[in-house]
């Protein structure tokens, strides 16, 4: 199986919409899907982000904070997740429960093994 990083890319800002109930629902389902993700075998790892941070930029390596919430999208999280094709973990992606939300983006990326590069 090939391994696939899924970054989970969220409208901050629609945080501010959530009650906590409805924050807690969406953990649980989370939990859920990574518990049948876990069953199917395709769960390699996973956790959410901090929305604070910090960006180091170029050669002159400019420090700045970051991200920031007026950038409208930011990485929330993320997954790695294991499928035999590119095409079977995106049909493994559609079931994230972060688009349920619809404040949310899912870019998909498979992970290169250092002899593949």
């Amino acid at each position: 199986m090939k391994e696939y990083l899924l970054l989970i890319r969220e409208d901050f800002s629609a945080y501010g919409n959530i009650t906590p109930e409805e924050m807690q629902k969406s953990i649980e389902a989370h939990m859920h899907w990574v518990e049948k993700l876990v069953a199917s075998g395709n769960f390699k790892g996973g956790d959410p982000l901090s929305p604070e941070g910090k960006i180091i930029k170029g050669r002159d390596m400019l420090i700045t904070d970051g991200p920031f919430i007026e950038l409208k999208e930011s990485i929330s999280g993320y997954y790695f997740l294991l499928a035999n094709s590119l095409a079977e973990v995106m049909e493994i992606a559609k079931g994230c429960p972060s688009l349920l939300m619809d404040n949310a983006t899912i870019e998909v990326r498979e992970v290169l093994q250092s002899e593949e590069i």
